[in-house]
């Protein structure tokens, strides 16, 4: 008999579901300390990557709504984590970056994410990592590829 919780064939949903949820989960315990959520942790993320994003162009990045990406982004004000400046292009929207708090926070937040690396990777070669990460970069773009037919 098999040590696997899992079925013998089960499907990539539920798999995919699986994964998210324990990465939540990961997530929300490492970044307690911080007073910050897995479900801030993306436009962290974003942050460090595109600083002076606007908040619409975040919440088309991550398909999510406005509204949405509002609240956490004033969670994440509210902490001292994010500034906003209105956006001298369009003076109804808002640029994002990171404040001096929020970047002193980024090498951990980094760390964060290189140990959920290191969980889920533990026991695979370098190529199948490399194997792992362009599935799933394919199975994302089929993904974002359907979503956008959608909103069509």
């Amino acid at each position: 008999m098999s040590d696997s919780l899992l079925p013998r064939a089960p499907p990539p949903g539920p798999l995919l579901s699986i994964i998210n949820r324990a990465r939540v989960i990961f997530l929300n315990n490492r970044l307690k300390q911080f007073e910050l959520s897995a479900g801030q942790y993306p436009v962290f993320m974003c942050l460090l990557r595109h600083p002076g994003i606007t908040q619409e162009t975040m919440a088309r990045y991550f398909h999510l709504d406005k509204g949405t990406i509002a609240r956490t982004v004033k969670k994440m004000e509210d902490a001292g984590y994010i500034s906003r400046r209105v956006d001298p292009a369009n003076r109804r929207a808002f640029c994002l970056s990171l404040t001096t708090k929020g970047s002193r926070l980024a090498p951990e937040i980094l760390a964060i994410d290189q140990e959920w690396e290191q969980v889920i990777c533990n026991d695979l070669s370098e190529e199948e990592k490399v194997q792992m990460l362009a599935l799933l970069k394919h199975i994302a773009e089929s993904s974002i590829q359907t979503i956008r037919r959608l909103e069509e």
